[in-house]
């Protein structure tokens, strides 16, 4: 049985529009910070509670990595770096993570500890700022 986080389809999906923003960025046709004031952002659990989700400023840390600006998508949210990784872990093939799940159990392991840290910054960070 195989553990993927984001469904296969979903990731080369999503791979594909990242590299084509890199090209596009990359070659100057379009920078990407103009493309990001294009997508509409609505948020909600922000809309509802006043108060940032755990994915809040995601989209705009993707832009910034694709931009090459890694210090920016660490302050919109660090938690950039884990979703390509785990981006990453769902494109590589199938009988690479069967192999890897079968000798350490690592894949849900990994998944529940990225899990955890997402949670724990958004409570201390995001959540308990707003708490009076």
């Amino acid at each position: 049985m195989q553990h993927y986080l984001i469904p296969r389809k979903v990731a080369l999906t999503f791979t594909a529009i990242f590299l084509f923003l890199i090209v596009v960025d990359m070659t100057g046709a379009a920078h990407v910070e103009k493309l990001a004031r294009a997508i509409p952002v609505f948020c909600p659990f922000k809309a509802i509670t006043g108060v940032a989700c755990p994915g809040c400023g995601m989209t705009r840390a993707m832009l910034s990595l694709i931009d090459g600006r890694p210090g920016d998508a660490v302050l919109y949210n660090p938690f950039c770096f884990f979703l390509l990784f785990i981006l990453v872990l769902s494109l590589m093939p199938g009988r690479w993570l069967t192999r890897l799940e079968a000798d350490t159990r690592v894949l849900p392991v990994l998944y529940s500890a990225v899990l955890f840290l997402v949670l724990a910054f958004w409570f201390f960070d995001r959540l308990l700022p707003h708490i009076n």
